[in-house]
């Protein structure tokens, strides 16, 4: 019977576990068939996806604009606030020249002098006198990318200029130096941004042989070795913007009366070529936000407010404490005099409750006599009376 039974037991038990066998390969099979059809709905959504992008960059995809078109805009664009900044510098130096020439005096030329931190009217002339404009253009396309680079859309800043005070308008830049975060100054117009980089140029340190060489020789192409300082390329930088100046034909834009000419030469094809390339390589960089102004451009002229600024500080603290001390020593005087004056007030009450007592006690010693003299005169009456008395009798 037991045997039986034990027999009966496993044969349910192969029974059913044959039956299980059976369903798991069953959900096997399903689970196989689902996983299959998910690879064919993640193939029709790849190739939906990728039709799809596609179709995006079709109608996404920006039309190039010719770099001859982005030139010709540039240029129309900034040279006629270009030659209205020039053309004032130029009537502001040639009326301050004549003063100088004749030796006279007046508040403009010392105002100019305090402004551009010349200590005579020649270094004074050095820093008035603008440079030619075809470099201002050959500077503003590179810096700029022909007005292609944010810092001009966003801020009119196509020169590149660094901004050093948190309290001006200006505009951060993606790339840094180290830790330190880059930002350049934000310009209300592209007349305002010319006229501070002519600024910058007569006012910044960094510059005075460029500023000496400009009012001895203003011939562009000798100009341009006077800047490496303004950018980081150094040597490089001024053979870029010979480069530009050359291939674009900038100088035809220049003052013919005021700037020295450099005699064209017809370049050869090599050198169109290399030129060429200089100049599409500085203007991707300028596109691709490589910053390449150095901080040199304006460094020591904050350098030199900064120390103005400490200076001033340092006198008005110094001027502080001498009020203070003068304050001190007044409150001190006014301490003493109010201290003799209550003395002296308290010493004249002293005195005259003094005397007040004095008199009081003289009244009453004039009062007890008096009563004395009231009480003896009866007595003295009376003994004359009885003496009287005695004599009659």
């Amino acid at each position: 019977m037991k045997k039986n039974y034990l027999v009966g037991m496993s044969i349910i038990v192969l029974f059913l576990f044959g039956y299980f066998f059976q369903l798991q390969n069953k959900q096997i099979n399903q689970l196989k068939k689902e996983v299959v059809k998910l690879n064919k709905k993640i193939e029709i959504l790849q190739k939906s996806e990728n039709k799809l992008k596609i179709q995006l960059v079709k109608y996404t995809k920006k039309k190039q604009v010719p770099v001859s078109v982005k030139k010709k805009r540039f240029i129309s664009m900034m040279l006629p606030p270009l030659k209205e900044v020039y053309n004032d510098l130029k009537t502001r130096y040639l009326r301050v020249k004549k003063l100088i020439d004749n030796k006279e005096t007046s508040d403009e030329i010392k105002k100019l002098k305090e402004y551009y931190d010349t200590n005579s009217d020649q270094e004074l002339l050095y820093a008035l006198k603008p440079h030619p404009m075809s470099i201002a253009l050959a500077q503003g396309a590179m810096e700029s990318a022909w007005g292609q680079s944010r810092f001009f859309k966003e801020a009119n800043n196509m020169f590149g200029v660094w901004s050093f005070n948190k309290n001006e308008p200006r505009i951060a830049a993606n790339s840094k130096r180290g830790s330190k975060t880059i930002w350049l100054k934000k310009y209300a117009t592209v007349k305002d941004a010319i006229r501070d980089y002519y600024e910058t140029l007569s006012k910044s340190a960094a510059f005075e042989a460029f500023r000496k060489q400009n009012f001895e020789n203003p011939n562009p192409y000798l100009l341009v070795k006077k800047l490496n300082r303004y950018s980081e390329k150094k040597a490089l930088y001024g053979k870029e913007l010979a480069s530009v100046i050359k291939y674009n034909d900038f100088t035809k834009y220049d003052d013919k009366e005021f700037v020295t000419q450099k005699e064209d030469v017809k370049l050869t094809k090599e050198e169109q070529k290399e030129e060429e390339d200089l100049e599409k390589k500085s203007i991707e960089q300028a596109g691709n936000e490589d910053i390449t102004t150095s901080e040199d451009i304006q460094k020591e002229e904050v350098m030199q407010k900064q120390k103005e600024s400490d200076e001033s500080t340092a006198d008005e603290k110094k001027e502080q404490l001498v009020t203070k001390e003068a304050k001190e020593e007044k409150n001190s005087t006014e301490k003493t005099d109010t201290k003799e004056v209550k003395e002296e007030k308290n010493s004249t009450e002293k005195t005259n409750t003094k005397e007040q007592k004095d008199t009081v006690e003289k009244t009453n010693i004039k009062e007890e006599k008096k009563s004395t003299i009231k009480k003896i005169e009866p007595k003295e009456k009376l003994d004359t009376k009885n003496i009287e008395d005695k004599q009659t009798k």
